[in-house]
């Protein structure tokens, strides 16, 4: 049974809000092509994801659950992209990404990219984005 069946019903908690889970892609790194960079830096990202549970009795199969490798393929391609404009970008393009998927309710995505030189610091963003359903509730 996947989520597509219509006897699914979603949990919810008290309140009405829908029951979740959260799925963590920490320290996922890639080298990327950055605007006005001659190097291509690895550029880390760290993923936060609240997911909509499944339900009680959910069984196990990838169908019925947010799969992180989904998340990872959605990353690579960002990643290979050409003359991207910065970790803004990164992190923008990474929250619309994840919040592509059904099941992904809010996402926090940190995004650090490091110096061009040794003296240099690191940059990074980090945002939280969340899909509201039409009560308001994640």
């Amino acid at each position: 049974m996947s989520d597509h069946n219509p006897e699914r019903t979603i949990m919810v908690q008290p309140g009405g809000a829908p029951l979740t889970y959260t799925i963590l892609v920490h320290g996922f790194t890639a080298a990327v092509a950055l605007a006005g960079r001659a190097d291509r830096p690895l550029v880390r990202f760290d993923l936060t994801l609240t997911v909509t549970h499944p339900g009680p009795g959910f069984p196990d199969d990838i169908a019925a659950v947010m799969s992180y490798e989904d998340i990872v393929e959605d990353l690579r391609r960002l990643c290979a992209e050409a003359d991207v404009p910065g970790a803004d970008y990164l992190a923008d393009r990474a929250a619309s990404l994840c919040l592509s998927h059904d099941k992904v309710r809010q996402v926090r995505v940190d995004v650090a990219v490091p110096a061009a030189t040794r003296e240099g610091m690191a940059s990074g963003a980090g945002l939280t984005r969340a899909r509201h359903g039409r009560d308001g509730t994640l």
